[in-house]
């Protein structure tokens, strides 16, 4: 079976197609990665001798090939499922995937990364410099008592694609600090984020956070299609999405189809603003049947106006800003 496309026959794209891992049809080889039962002395190559670790399995992943890292859901408990980063985890490979095996729910999935709890200074959580890859049916949960561990999952790399990825960062209240941020996208370009959830309604978010999404470096024509923005807030200042400076983005930033959910203890915050930007010398906002939510009233797209943000909802009856959902 070596010679073949599928070195390890019908393994190789039998068992993901089960939770919807959606398999993969791939020159490369399939590696298969158990949390709470793997080993990494073991070669990864089939569910029987699956590895530990994703690290392990990126390391022995080749890149340009299409090489597909399957990471199996153990258990409904966190603690069984979950493979442990002591230290930044980077995707590093081109063209090497990564697929968690479970039901494809869309909040907290059971195909789980997470920081160790001892750990401390781990920003980003997982650094993706990679281009070209798949990520799907996962959660990256950061939650500790660091105030050094920030950023959640960072995207250097271009033309990666995210489906139905939980970005779950800022887990802690240590953690809810300046420059923190679920995902930060520096200088990645074209990337699709397609069903995902980024951000907590488990702990309250104030003004000083980042906010679940930081773009940053020129961040070039990505697109987020049907993904929910989610947090739960103590303060009006909070933003959903932070421009970083005046080239924080460029050329357009698109959403489609995507909802801004903040709510409060007892519905008593009304979010100013969905969006952080800063005095911008390049890049739009397109915004494509997607609509804000807060507890406390209407909310603002940008409370600046800096006139880069496109939107095509219809404006609610209390508030000129377009496509914010009101209370009746």
């Amino acid at each position: 079976m070596s010679d073949t496309n599928f070195p390890n026959g019908i393994t190789s794209f039998g068992v993901p197609v089960i939770g919807g891992g959606g398999g993969l049809f791939t020159q490369g080889k399939s590696y298969f990665v158990k949390p709470n039962d793997g080993s990494d002395g073991n070669d990864g190559l089939s569910p029987e001798r699956s590895l530990k670790t994703l690290s392990r399995a990126h390391t022995l992943a080749t890149a340009d090939q299409n090489d597909t890292v399957y990471m199996f859901a153990q258990s409904n408990t966190a603690a069984s499922t979950t493979d442990y980063q002591s230290a930044v985890l980077t995707w590093s490979k081109d063209l090497v995937h990564l697929v968690g095996i479970g039901a494809p729910v869309s909040v907290s999935q059971r195909s789980r990364i997470a920081q160790l709890s001892t750990a401390t200074a781990v920003s980003p959580l997982v650094n993706i410099t990679a281009d070209g890859c798949i990520f799907s049916n996962l959660q990256v949960f950061q939650g500790v008592a660091d105030a050094t561990s920030l950023v959640n999952v960072q995207v250097t790399g271009s033309r990666n694609y995210f489906h139905n990825v939980h970005f779950a960062g800022i887990g802690h209240a240590t953690m809810v600090a300046a420059g923190a941020a679920s995902l930060k996208i520096d200088g990645g370009s074209e990337n699709v984020f397609r069903e995902c959830v980024l951000g907590l309604d488990t702990i309250s978010r104030d003004a000083s956070t980042n906010g679940e999404l930081w773009l940053d470096g020129g961040a070039t024509r990505n697109r987020f299609i049907d993904c929910l923005f989610q947090a739960y807030i103590s303060a009006a200042g909070y933003d959903h999405v932070t421009v970083n400076d005046s080239t924080g983005i460029d050329r357009w930033l698109w959403f489609k189809d995507c909802l801004f959910l903040s709510k409060s203890d007892n519905k008593a915050v009304n979010q100013t603003q969905v969006f952080a930007i800063p005095a911008i010398s390049q890049g739009a906002i397109i915004l494509q049947d997607t609509y804000a939510f807060s507890d406390g009233g209407a909310v603002d797209w940008d409370g600046s106006n800096r006139g880069i943000i496109w939107t095509n909802s219809v404006a609610a009856a209390v508030s000129a800003a377009g496509g914010i959902m009101t209370n009746q």
